[in-house]
């Protein structure tokens, strides 16, 4: 249940990334951070998928 919950506190933190992205016209350096910030969550949360596949067999 805890591997559970980090998953889905990864994806709510990636789909907030995404939508701080889209929605929020900042300046383009800050804009570049937000960006980079989302695609490192954006694998991280690939990585946690794959090992939460591994262990289990399934996804959730």
């Amino acid at each position: 249940m805890k591997d559970r919950t980090r998953l889905i506190t990864w994806d709510i933190a990636l789909l907030t990334g995404i939508l701080i992205y889209i929605n929020i016209h900042m300046p383009e350096r800050y804009s570049l951070i937000v960006g980079l910030s989302t695609v490192m969550v954006l694998t991280n949360c690939i990585n946690n998928h794959i090992a939460a596949y591994k262990f289990s067999g399934k996804i959730y």
